[in-house]
């Protein structure tokens, strides 16, 4: 039960984050001196960054708890958490001073959206919260005091709507798609209705350096645009793996295109025996070792009759006994895909050639970062060398 009550504590935490960083001034006084002026309801992206940044310069917890969540769930947090949200976060020691050098914000540019599962997972961590922060409001109840509940007790809260997100062991919950999908967070109550949602990439001056950084942001209706700094961490995880899916499955695809144009050149009595490289090059640096009866040209026209997006990528693949074995690809003229790498087999790297068979190995760690050029480089080595592997 401690270990589901922590949990809990966690999950509410989350959205109360920021209400802890530092002292807070009497919430009676200084109750509206973060909201959103009545102009900055339709705000655009770089209005919402600079309410983080004005925050942030100002050290003033309550901007920035404005900046980041609804209006109204930040009433609710700063009505119970004011005296109690310091020794449950145990971060009264915190100084934002060290993070809030004055900064200029130079420009916000948005990059791009933001998956329609994530927005769904935010609406409802806002809208628990602000269901719980009510609860704790109208029962007249702190955080202590939610901390020493009993088990019954807690089970007749709004906590007992969503116990079996921590009870349940069985369930693997490892994307924003899975979690909604699963309908296990269908009981809690939507409360906010998020519109849009983005990346964008945020540069700052501050110090006499700039710096650029990507930011998440959404949209909730009536109050314009927010920095989502809640599940920041989680948001930026997430789209990094969905990116790197996305180039993984494109590999995927590709390795189909070419298993399909093999097998239509057999059919033509062409030559597809050996074991070499084709890439995509206009030049032909990257094809290596194909036999001189090859007919690289049919290979590359028949290709695109499947894979009708193959101009727009940089590629290499191991064609071996007429089976397309191995494919590297990336996205040269996407900036968001820059550093992002897709293989098939996912994630792996060559391992050996023995003179007949092509073998590729799962990537370790720090394969996993390897570039293009130095996958092809290990690809070509691994050929040249039969009988060889790379960790040999």
């Amino acid at each position: 039960m401690k270990k589901i009550i922590a949990s809990l504590t966690a999950f509410i935490c989350a959205a109360s984050v920021f209400t802890g960083c530092g002292k807070i001034d009497d919430k009676d006084d200084k109750k509206d001196s973060g909201k959103q002026s009545e102009q900055a309801l339709e705000n655009d992206l770089e209005d919402a960054m600079q309410n983080v940044l004005d925050a942030v310069n100002e050290k003033d917890i309550k901007k920035i708890a404005y900046s980041f969540l609804p209006d109204d769930l930040s009433d609710s947090l700063f009505n119970i958490a004011a005296d109690d949200i310091n020794n449950l976060m145990d971060m009264e020691d915190i100084d934002l001073s060290d993070a809030a050098n004055t900064g200029k914000l130079i420009s916000v540019e948005r990059t791009e959206d933001i998956d329609k599962n994530y927005l769904t997972l935010i609406e409802k961590v806002f809208s628990f919260t602000k269901t719980f922060a009510d609860y704790m409001e109208k029962n007249d109840l702190s955080f202590e005091d939610f901390e020493e509940m009993d088990e019954d007790e807690m089970l007749n809260s709004p906590l007992g709507d969503i116990k079996d997100i921590f009870e349940d062991t069985d369930l693997n919950l490892s994307s924003p798609e899975d979690i909604v999908s699963s309908g296990i967070l269908d009981k809690i109550e939507t409360r906010y209705s998020i519109t849009d949602g983005c990346m964008a990439e945020v540069t700052i001056e501050a110090d006499g350096k700039t710096q650029t950084i990507e930011l998440p942001f959404y949209k909730i209706k009536g109050e314009g645009w927010h920095c989502e700094m809640i599940l920041y961490p989680a948001m930026i995880g997430y789209v990094k793996k969905s990116k790197q899916s996305a180039i993984n499955s494109v590999a995927n695809s590709m390795s189909k295109a070419a298993n399909t144009a093999l097998v239509e050149m057999d059919e033509q009595d062409l030559d597809i025996d050996g074991t070499f490289i084709i890439g995509s090059d206009s030049n032909g640096d990257l094809n290596h070792n194909a036999n001189s009866n090859f007919d690289i040209e049919t290979f590359n026209n028949v290709m695109k009759n499947y894979f009708s997006d193959i101009s727009d990528l940089n590629y290499f693949l191991v064609v071996n006994g007429g089976v397309c074995e191995y494919v590297v690809c990336e996205k040269t003229n996407d900036e968001d895909f820059s550093k992002f790498v897709g293989t098939y087999p996912i994630k792996s790297v060559p391992k050996s050639f023995n003179g007949s068979f092509f073998e590729s190995k799962p990537a370790t760690t720090d394969e996993e970062k390897l570039t293009f050029d130095e996958l092809y480089d290990m690809t070509k080595k691994v050929i040249d060398n039969p009988s060889t592997s790379d960790d040999e």
